[in-house]
């Protein structure tokens, strides 16, 4: 296939499996990661999987920094879709809410806007990813008539957020989203693409390549499996925390590529959550605690039978009840998707990490 398309922030975890589906597509990939090493190993993990792939890795070192993908557009003028995926948080390294969460996202969402504004004139298609952060109410998550749905905001400020870390992160996620379709709104009439954000929740799943869990942090879902594992056979739970919405990695990757293929999907926000699909509906299966990870590893992995916590697993339903409301009928009709269930990605997830774990220990 000849036409082109940019992700950035490449060695993240969507990422990767977004330029998965687009190599199994044979689209021609620019991926932009932050070190030479990433590039290095993305590179040659995919040239390997995909003999036929093409796939140009550059590295950009800061996102944030002014013109920062401007070289990128020089270098490919013909680049025809642009997904934009969320940029790593720099937290731990020093640096107060803003300059880890609120910095990188917005000036880096902005940067690759001014950039396409500017050089991308063969762009037909953009993508970014935001967050559920960006469209849940943490304050009314109990409140039975809250229900998110694909036009819900989340009405945190940044005044209100910079002092606390998951609401930092929560604001900044909202703040970047709210700038990219202020700034098509601003400029659609002198640029040529469309555009569609991916609102995610808690995203599960296995990665593509076993080695990304080699990597001195795991992903945020990926922990919460491993400390299932590692709990001890006497745990008495309830685990009821932490507790949220989740999705698929697949399924939210996926997402990013249709709006490629599928004009209708523009100028929508779309938002995946697992057991939801334009069949069925089940809007129990994307609500997630330790508990259901436990019920999960029971029925699923026979040896784990003695050596990880049963939990509480009948009194989990009042904790359940408890999480947000959500609805995401327009994403499911928009796309005609069934998203994976529950089981199915924590099933996938977990036996990766115990092959991983295998092999390792």
């Amino acid at each position: 296939m000849d036409e082109k398309v940019l992700v950035t922030g490449a060695s993240g975890y969507i990422a990767m499996h977004i330029i998965n589906i687009l190599q199994s597509e044979r689209y021609h990939v620019i991926a932009t990661v932050g070190t030479p090493e990433d590039a290095n190993k993305i590179a040659y993990s995919f040239e390997h999987y995909y003999p036929y792939a093409v796939l140009d890795v550059v590295v950009v070192e800061d996102v944030a920094a002014e013109d920062a993908f401007e070289e990128v557009f020089e270098q490919h003028p013909d680049i025809q879709h642009v997904i934009h995926t969320a940029p790593p948080a720099l937290l731990g390294q020093g640096k107060t809410n803003e300059e880890a969460y609120l910095v990188p996202t917005r000036e880096g969402t902005k940067n690759v806007l001014e950039s396409i504004r500017k050089r991308g004139h063969n762009v037909k298609r953009v993508v970014v990813t935001s967050s559920f952060s960006a469209l849940m109410d943490l304050d009314n998550a109990a409140n039975p008539q809250c229900v998110i749905t694909e036009k819900s905001w989340n009405p945190v400020t940044w005044e209100v957020a910079k002092d606390k870390e998951s609401k930092a992160y929560a604001a900044s996620k909202k703040i970047a989203e709210q700038l990219v379709w202020k700034f098509y709104e601003d400029n659609k009439d002198c640029v040529p693409y469309t555009l569609t954000t991916v609102n995610p929740p808690y995203v599960f799943g296995p990665h593509v390549f076993e080695w990304e869990l080699g990597r001195a942090e795991w992903n945020t879902t990926a922990l919460f499996i491993k400390k299932a594992l590692e709990m001890s056979a006497d745990e008495q739970g309830p685990f009821a925390k932490p507790r949220g919405i989740c999705c698929d990695v697949r399924d939210a990757a996926l997402l990013h590529i249709l709006p490629l293929r599928n004009a209708a999907l523009a100028g929508h926000r779309l938002f995946p959550v697992n057991g939801t699909g334009i069949k069925q509906n089940s809007y129990e299966d994307g609500k997630f605690n330790m508990q259901r990870i436990v019920d999960v590893l029971n029925a699923r992995f026979p040896e784990l039978q003695g050596k990880i916590p049963q939990g509480l697993p009948t009194e989990n339903q009042q904790y359940m009840g408890q999480l947000t409301r959500y609805n995401n009928d327009n994403t499911c009709e928009l796309t005609g998707m069934e998203f994976k269930s529950f089981e199915t990605t924590v099933v996938d997830a977990t036996r990766q990490i115990m092959r991983f774990q295998e092999r390792h220990t």
